[in-house]
Parts: structure tokens; sequence; C-alpha cells
């Protein structure tokens, strides 16, 4: 455990997704959404996708805005380059996704399940999170900005040097995870559940280390 004055504004070193400069407006393609479709180079805004159910579907080098994502369920789903503005994928289930450069700004995420899946270059700004279940799943330079992660359940996630910045994690899930690197100095960790060997490397203010000893019976006097 790693403990550091201040908040901390430097986030990972991820890699931006590659929109290309021309997109083609795809969002009545969408309709059904059919097991192992592909979409390159797409632009989707404003389309209703709610309870969709397919496997294999593939989004590579786009944009989705005011997007209603909600209570689908998307097995192995590919998201590659894909930029992610305003939409709705609250109680969307994604199992076993691969996730690669991806950015998400301003989506609701309330109770999705991405859980066994692998993220990398993948950041979160302004979403809320509560609920959301990332069981098991591989970060990889990715990063959350002022999220609200109430009651997320991270365990058994592989987090390492992910950086969470101001995020509200309150009685969130932490137990089995890796978290070597990872930085929760900026956010409310309060109520959080986590396991003592969990907690090899990871990084917090000093408050937050006096509250974490206390979980396991240790009095930190100032």
């Amino acid at each position: 455990m790693r403990i550091e004055e201040g908040r901390r504004d430097k986030m990972t070193s991820s890699q931006s997704p590659r929109i290309p400069s021309r997109l083609e407006n795809q969002s009545s393609s969408l309709i059904p959404l059919l097991d192992e479709a592909a979409f390159i180079n797409f632009e989707v805004a404003d389309a209703d996708l709610e309870s969709a159910n397919a496997e294999g579907v593939s989004f590579q080098g786009g944009c989705f805005s005011r997007t209603i994502l909600r209570q689908t369920c998307l097995q192995r789903l590919e998201l590659q380059d894909v930029m992610l503005t305003d939409c709705d994928l609250a109680n969307a289930q994604f199992p076993d996704a691969r996730v690669v450069r991806v950015t998400m700004t301003k989506c609701r995420l309330t109770g999705l399940q991405l859980g066994e899946s692998f993220l990398q270059d993948v950041q979160l700004v302004n979403c809320i999170g509560q609920m959301s279940q990332f069981r098991f799943s591989k970060f990889k330079s990715c990063s959350f900005e002022d999220c609200d992660l109430r009651e997320a359940n991270f365990q058994g996630a592989d987090l390492a040097g992910v950086v969470f910045s101001g995020c509200d994690l309150r009685n969130a899930e932490l137990s089995q995870a890796t978290l070597t690197g990872t930085d929760l100095a900026s956010c409310n960790i309060e109520g959080v559940r986590v396991n003592q060997e969990a907690l090899q490397g990871v990084v917090l203010a000093p408050h937050q280390a006096a509250y974490v000893a206390g979980l396991f019976g240790v009095t930190v006097k100032w």
C-alpha cells in the first residue's frame, strides 16, 4: 500500500479511440441487431436498441450518441475505437466482451454487467455506474474520472494500474481484486469491501489509509 498526499491529477496513459474522419450513419441498420453483425466507420445517434439480444456483434471505428442500449444482452461484444456519449446502458449484459480504445462520457451504466471481459485503453468520464458489475474482468491502461460507482462490483478483477479520479466508490466490492498501482487517493471509499491481501500496492491518501486500517482492527494515531 502506498500513501500519497493530496489529489493526483495524473491519469493513465490510455490511448484515445482512433475515429475515422468520415463516418456513415448506420442507426437504421441496427434494428434488428443480428448475431455476428459488424459495423465499421459508423455513426449512431438517437437509436433505441432496448432489450436487443445478439452474439458476436462488433463495432469498430465510430460513435454512439444518445443511444439506448438498456437491458441489451450482447454476448462476446467487441468495441474497438469507439466513443459513447450520453448513452443509456443500464442493466445491459455484455459477458466475455473485448473493449479496446473506448471512451464513455456521461453515460448511464447502472447495473451494467461487464464481467469476465477484457478492457484496454478504456476511459469512463462522468458516468453513473451504481451497482455495475465488472467481476473477474481484466483492465489495462484504463481510468474512471468523476464516476458514481457506488456498490459497483470489481470482485476478482485485475485493476493493476487503473486510476480512479474523483469517483464515488462507497460500498464497492473489491475483494480478491488485483490493486497493484491502482490509484484510489481522490475517491470516496467509505464502506468498500476488500480483503487484506488485495491491498498490496494500492495507492491511498493518508485519511483513507487510516480508514482501511480500521477495517482490519488497526488504530492509526496522528
